[in-house]
């Protein structure tokens, strides 16, 4: 029975037989070897252009950390610097204050804390400190001129 329901089957499907030469199956087999073997060089070339690219983009952060580092050093000591002389300048007005306080009709005083407030660039109290010691000597040369430059800012 065995037999009988082999030739039934045989007898559904078309006898179909293809030829595979040597040859062909030798080329299917070397473009199957082709392939797997240029997978390991694939990996490795990825590999690589990762790598290379990983590199390039932490050298480029680095140097970026670099630059930013030196441009916040440079503003810091320039920071530095201004606070200092405005400070510096901030002493010398209170010492003034402390002046006029002892001897208030010394005019001096008064132009000195002016010409100081011009420099931090308060020019009120400028004007203020400049008007009071016209106010003490309105022949004040000095700060009839400082008064001249006030009033055009």
């Amino acid at each position: 029975m065995k037999n009988k329901e082999k030739k039934h089957l045989a007898s559904q499907f078309p006898n179909i037989y293809r030829i595979i030469t040597e040859s062909n199956l030798v080329k299917k087999i070397r473009k199957s070897w082709i392939r797997l073997s240029n997978q390991p060089r694939l990996k490795e070339f990825f590999l690589i252009l990762s790598a290379i690219l990983v590199f390039a983009i932490i050298s480029v952060l680095t140097v970026g950390i670099v630059i930013f580092s030196l441009s916040f050093y440079k503003n810091y000591t320039m920071y530095q610097k201004l606070f200092g002389k405005r400070q510096n300048l901030q002493n010398q007005i209170n010492f003034w204050e402390s002046v006029w306080q002892k001897y208030p009709g010394y005019k001096d005083a008064y132009f000195r804390a002016a010409i100081l407030e011009y420099q931090l660039s308060d020019f009120q109290k400028a004007q203020d400190y400049n008007q009071k010691a016209l106010m003490l000597d309105p022949n004040f040369e000095n700060a009839i001129k400082l008064e001249d430059v006030l009033n055009k800012k």
